[in-house]
């Protein structure tokens, strides 16, 4: 697992749009394997629980607040949770902020979706859960990884959730399958005419599952795409998805080592210290 520090800042100006498309005539061979990825848990201390992540050049830091008990002066009622998802790109993100704001906006529901059946939500009937995401900086995959994050985050804060999410994007472009494609990659997609009219296949699918139980929580897809090229493009996530889970358990097992050490260390030096004082 390779792991890199933390940069802040906007990235070069991308690839012209129409000079990418000349480059994706070269059949490439697909490697289900996930980016370089680096995870650290528990990043942020005044909350339930956190995660930073970085998946390539995409950085995301997620939090999880402590559940909140809803108002009774509201009109919800039910028997599960409320889950409340917002995800912001900071500041200096070099994109127009028309963009950013539709960005934003889709990616707030679409994380609620992904998030809300891995969620114990009874076990807090009558409390609210505030899972809050910053895209630091994106260079394609943002929603799945900001969906990775947020599963890290929420095992680390003791969260109850019937298994640990991944998640995972792929998409068809020029002929081509492209596994975890970068930020030109998706910005040409999306720059295509009639994307969603076109009779040839183009499109995008982020597929987040629960690996342990052999379910997918939510498939998101834009574009035209055949049934069948639908199918092999979620095979190919999914098998992504149990790769990035075995990164995500061997993060957050060294965590709890870390912790039981930590404690044994002070049980010691309490040990230590009551020996001298008898002295």
């Amino acid at each position: 697992m390779a792991q890199s520090g933390v940069v802040f800042g906007s990235y070069a100006p991308r690839v012209n749009p129409k000079e990418l498309f000349d480059r994706l005539t070269t059949p490439k061979t697909l490697e289900l394997e996930p980016r370089p990825t680096f995870i650290k848990v528990g990043a942020v201390s005044n909350v339930k629980g956190s995660a930073y992540m970085e998946y390539g050049n995409t950085k995301v830091m997620a939090q999880v607040e402590p559940p909140k008990e809803i108002s009774k002066n509201s009109n919800r009622s039910g028997t599960l949770g409320l889950i409340l998802c917002s995800v912001k790109y900071a500041p200096f993100a070099a994109l127009d902020s028309e963009v950013v704001a539709r960005k934003e906006s889709f990616m707030s529901v679409a994380l609620k979706k992904a998030l809300e059946p891995v969620i114990c939500r009874h076990e807090f009937a009558n409390f609210q859960l505030e899972i809050k995401v910053l895209i630091i900086d994106d260079d394609g995959c943002a929603l799945s990884t900001a969906i990775n994050c947020c599963g890290a985050a929420l095992i680390e804060g003791g969260i109850p959730t019937y298994d640990l999410l991944t998640s995972s994007t792929v998409c068809v472009l020029n002929g081509q399958e492209f596994v975890n494609p970068t930020a030109d990659v998706e910005d040409l997609l999306r720059s295509l005419p009639g994307c969603d009219n076109s009779s040839e296949e183009h499109g995008v699918l982020v597929t987040a599952s629960l690996s342990g139980v052999g379910q997918i929580s939510e498939c998101f897809q834009k574009g035209y795409l055949l049934p069948e090229t639908l199918e092999r493009l979620c095979d190919h996530s999914l098998a992504i998805n149990l790769r990035m889970v075995d990164t995500i358990k061997h993060v957050l097992v060294n965590k709890v080592k870390q912790h039981i050490a930590s404690q044994e260390g002070e049980e010691s030096n309490g040990s230590d210290e009551d020996m001298e004082n008898n002295s």
